[in-house]
C-alpha cells in the first residue's frame, strides 16, 4: 500500500475516533474532510489503474506495436540506406572498370600502331637496302659486261667485229628477221650434235 494510503487510512482511523475535548473548530473538520478525500480520490485512482487489466494490457499492447513500427521503419531506411550504398559502389566499380579497358584498349591500339609503323619502316628501309643492291649488282654486271666486251673486241679482229656491229644494226632494225635466223642456227647446231652422238 502506499504512503499516501496509509496516511488517508491513519486519517479515517482518526476520524472515527471521538473527540475528546475542546471546541470544535468547523473550518479545521472542513480542510481535513476535504484533504482526506483527495487523498482517498488518489488512492483509488491509483488501485483503478493497477486493477486495470486490460487498459494496461492495451497500452502495453500499444507500446510494443509502436516499438515495432519503429523497429520496421528504421530496418526498412537502413535497408534502403545499404541498397543505396551497394547500388553507388557497383555504379564506381562499372565506371572504373569501364575506363580501366577503355585504358587497356587504348594503350593496346597505341602499341599496335607504333608496331604497325616500325614495321612499315622496317619494311621500308629494307626495301631501299634491297634495291640498293640490286642496283649495285646490275652495275656491277653491266661494268663486267663491258670489260668483257672490251676485252673481246680487243682480242676479235677488226673486220669481224665490224661484221658483227651490221649484225646488230640489222637485228635492230629487223628483229623478226634476226629471230628467224637464229632459231634456224639453232635447229643446225642440234641437228649437228644430234648427228655425232649417233
Amino acid at each position: 500500500m502506499s504512503d499516501q494510503g496509509r496516511r488517508a487510512g491513519d486519517k479515517a482511523a482518526e476520524a472515527d475516533q471521538p473527540i475528546v475535548s475542546g471546541p470544535i473548530d468547523e473550518e479545521a473538520l472542513r480542510t481535513d474532510r476535504d484533504e482526506t478525500r483527495e487523498q482517498l480520490g488518489q488512492t483509488v485512482s491509483e488501485l483503478t489503474d493497477k486493477l486495470d487489466v486490460k487498459g494496461r494490457a492495451e497500452d502495453k499492447l500499444h507500446d510494443t506495436a509502436d516499438a515495432a513500427r519503429e523497429k520496421a521503419t528504421e530496418t526498412v531506411e537502413a535497408a534502403a540506406e545499404k541498397t543505396a550504398q551497394a547500388k553507388a559502389a557497383a555504379s564506381r566499380k562499372t565506371a572504373e572498370t569501364k575506363a580501366a579497358a577503355s585504358k587497356k584498349a587504348a594503350a593496346t591500339k597505341q602499341a599496335a600502331s607504333q608496331k604497325a609503323a616500325q614495321a612499315k619502316e622496317s619494311a621500308t628501309h629494307l626495301a631501299a637496302e634491297t634495291k640498293q643492291a640490286a642496283e649495285e649488282k646490275a652495275q656491277q654486271a653491266k661494268t663486267q659486261a663491258r670489260e668483257l666486251a672490251d676485252k673481246a673486241e680487243a682480242a676479235t679482229p677488226e673486220p669481224v667485229v665490224e661484221r658483227g656491229r651490221q649484225a646488230a644494226g640489222v637485228a635492230r632494225r629487223q628483229p623478226a628477221a634476226v629471230a628467224g635466223a637464229a632459231v634456224l642456227a639453232a635447229l643446225a647446231v642440234w641437228w649437228i650434235l644430234r648427228r655425232r652422238q649417233s
